[in-house]
């Protein structure tokens, strides 16, 4: 039986993750713009006649691991945020924690994450993918921030603002430490987003007021 034929018999979740592994070998090896379909079908052992017939052409199948990969991404943090004590704070922290794990601070993860926000602006189906996942993304973040805020008093505070803050801070320090990761540890990391949120409760939640 020839890979291809394998493949076929395939169970439709091991043919998507076959198909995105080898998306992100090839994007990390040839970056968006070489990574083509030919050179992915190879990668996969599979003709691109077979990937045509899930997929609409390149854009759509990056799109798709990105997809997978977001949604990785956001089990673990989630996975992470539930073991934490119920506070808000607390949760926080979990987050920041998964956030800089050794699997999310994986440098194959790290080097996918460079290849999609590079191919972000390319294509409306990248660019879907791409705002459903830091939508849900900022959700998680946003929702920790309203609990906190409940809990603590703090009138007419914009927990979207914060939550976008807070998405670009993280988004920095992961950029950071992929293309250099000598640059901080991943504890600093933490003890950088710890910081962030100790001056948001010493007062700096008035830069994030609704503003009239």
């Amino acid at each position: 039986m020839t890979q291809e034929s394998r493949f076929s018999r395939m169970e439709p979740e091991l043919r998507k993750a076959n198909l995105v592994q080898a998306t992100l070998i090839c994007l990390k090896r040839h970056g968006f713009q070489g990574a083509s379909i030919r050179k992915i079908s190879a990668e996969a052992g599979v003709s691109v006649g077979l990937i045509s017939h899930h997929y609409s052409g390149k854009d759509e199948l990056v799109a798709e691991a990105y997809r997978s990969i977001t949604g990785q991404v956001m089990d673990l943090l989630r996975e992470a945020m539930a073991k934490a004590p119920p506070s808000p704070r607390e949760r926080l922290s979990a987050f920041f924690r998964g956030s800089f794990s050794p699997e999310l601070l994986d440098p194959q993860l790290l080097d996918a994450w460079l290849a999609f926000w590079g191919a972000v602006k390319t294509a409306p189906a990248i660019n879907q993918a791409h705002e459903h996942s830091y939508g849900e993304y900022r959700t998680i973040m946003r929702s920790a921030l309203a609990d906190m805020a409940e809990e603590e008093g703090w009138e007419h505070f914009d927990s979207d603002l914060a939550a976008i803050g807070l998405s670009a801070l993280l988004d920095g320090l992961w950029l950071e430490s992929g293309l250099n990761p000598g640059t901080f540890t991943p504890e600093q990391g933490i003890q950088i987003c710890e910081a962030w949120v100790d001056g948001l409760q010493a007062g700096g939640r008035q830069r994030f007021q609704i503003k009239p």
